[in-house]
């Protein structure tokens, strides 16, 4: 299990912010921008993926080998059972229970793989945004001064310009102001807790005079 910045996710980030920015109809003046390569390259991203290696790494292992573990264990009950299987006849208890207990274990080291699927691309999206929100304003920067109408991600151009891509300078750029990323959001205060209003005594009836 090998934890990659996903490329799609954050050409499509960089993309739509984008769209914010001023733009006019694709002209010569159209700049790119190689998303991917600066998601790969630059320090930021290499930041990233050495701290999520350093926390990571020993529980990635142990959960592939707990995995590989429990489908062997499958796949040997399964390999046991099949000469057993005859028509209209139940498998022995001992093999029934060796089956139930191998499918188990096999369900619940899938879970835990999925659980640190999820936990390492929530990870891998919070060092992503943290790469698009300084990159964004480096390519309106270099836009701005070499008169562009537009940055686009490169990922999805079937062709362009040579001399309009920025990736060089953007990546310079982003390098020199941008050699840290955490991979964990700071926390988030918790809210403080709501006091209720004080009890009101109720007014007592005053007596009525005849």
């Amino acid at each position: 299990m090998k934890t990659k910045f996903t490329k799609a996710a954050i050409a499509a980030a960089f993309a739509a912010s984008m769209l914010a920015l001023p733009q006019a109809a694709f002209a010569q003046s159209t700049l790119v921008v190689d998303v991917d390569q600066i998601s790969r390259d630059s320090v930021a991203a290499k930041s990233g993926q050495a701290q999520i290696e350093a926390k990571y790494g020993a529980r990635i292992k142990t959960v592939r080998a707990s995995f590989d573990a429990a489908l062997k264990g499958w796949n040997d009950q399964v390999a046991i059972a099949k000469p057993l299987i005859k028509p209209n006849t139940p498998l022995p208890p001992a093999t029934e229970k060796a089956l139930g207990d191998a499918r188990q274990t096999l369900q619940e080291a899938q879970a835990q793989v999925e659980d640190l699927q999820r936990e390492l691309n929530s990870v891998s999206q919070y060092v992503q945004q943290q790469i698009v929100e300084k990159l964004i304003p480096i390519s309106e920067r270099i836009r701005k001064d070499r008169k562009g109408d537009t940055v686009v991600p490169r990922n999805g151009l079937l062709a362009f310009e040579p001399a309009n891509d920025i990736t060089a300078v953007a990546l310079q750029q982003l390098n020199a102001t941008m050699t840290v990323v955490q991979i964990a959001p700071p926390e988030q205060p918790a809210a403080k807790p709501t006091t209720p209003p004080p009890a009101t005594t109720p007014a007592k009836p005053q007596p009525q005079s005849r």
